[in-house]
């Protein structure tokens, strides 16, 4: 099982705040599963902006202390790049911040909004021969209320990144209710815990695996869980699925309701 999305280089950003704590989480993951792992500091500019070297040289560190742990866990480098016009200056093709420094970048929109340049940005890192892979879109207010707007970048060659813990509830019930339809309707192409420590936010991601599967059988979650992101730090091509219509799932009112309580 692959984790795409994961914070546990210790004291890059705000995810693991030690070497301890990034032993524990490592411990976690493969006791949950986990056989292939991306670590994915945050990649902000004004922020948090470790140099890649630096990156490359921690998940070095981190395939050590597997190996002292006697855990059979995969890692590869990469970064949680913030969605931004500024930080295209870093991204000149694939390779750093990348995800295994190849042709796939892991993007986060801010918070709130999407911005109104978004088209642009995905414009041109696919000029540069970078796919974008949207990660959590789940969690945006903007996809919840308008998922039709994922479906246009899907058809347009962009991948996606659901978080465990969205399809397993514990983000709060509008993340996982769109999780479900994003999920449901073909729109995910990878999983991740996006752990930042031991807490809620840990790399367990057993719980939101039961969901996929409930979702989508075992085929369909193997699919997101290995095959998918195997060919993803492969840089290998993934086959996109066109979306002509989103079709809400059971009990289609009350989730259109519930989305719409909440905003």
């Amino acid at each position: 099982m692959f984790d795409l999305h994961i914070h546990i280089i210790p004291g890059i950003d705000d995810g693991a705040k030690d070497e301890k704590t990034t032993r524990e989480m490592l411990k976690i993951a493969a006791a949950q599963g986990t056989t292939h792992m991306v670590a994915t500091p945050h990649v902000i500019e004004g922020d948090w902006l470790p140099d890649w070297e630096t990156i490359l040289s921690h998940c070095e560190n981190l395939r050590q202390a597997a190996g002292d742990l006697g855990l059979n866990l995969t890692l590869y480098p990469g970064g949680e790049i913030a969605m931004s016009m500024d930080i295209l200056d870093l991204i000149k093709g694939p390779g750093p911040y990348c995800l295994n420094g190849g042709r796939y970048l892991l993007v986060e929109f801010p918070a709130a909004e999407i911005p109104d340049f978004a088209d642009d940005f995905f414009f041109t890192l696919q000029t540069r021969g970078v796919t974008p892979v949207i990660a959590h879109p789940e969690r945006h207010p903007v996809i919840a209320r308008q998922p039709e707007r994922l479906a246009q970048w899907i058809n347009r060659g962009i991948l996606t990144q659901v978080n465990c813990t969205s399809l397993a509830g514990k983000m709060g019930e509008r993340t996982r209710l769109t999780a479900e339809l994003l999920v449901a309707n073909q729109m995910i192409y990878s999983l991740g815990s996006d752990a930042h420590g031991l807490r809620t936010r840990n790399p367990g991601m057993r719980e939101g695996v039961a969901k996929l599967e409930a979702l989508l059988g075992s085929a369909g979650a193997r699919r997101i869980m290995y095959e998918q992101p195997l060919a993803i730090v492969n840089s290998q091509e993934v086959a996109i699925r066109e979306i002509n219509q989103i079709v809400q799932q059971s009990r289609p009112n009350l989730l259109t309701r519930l989305i719409r309580k909440y905003f």
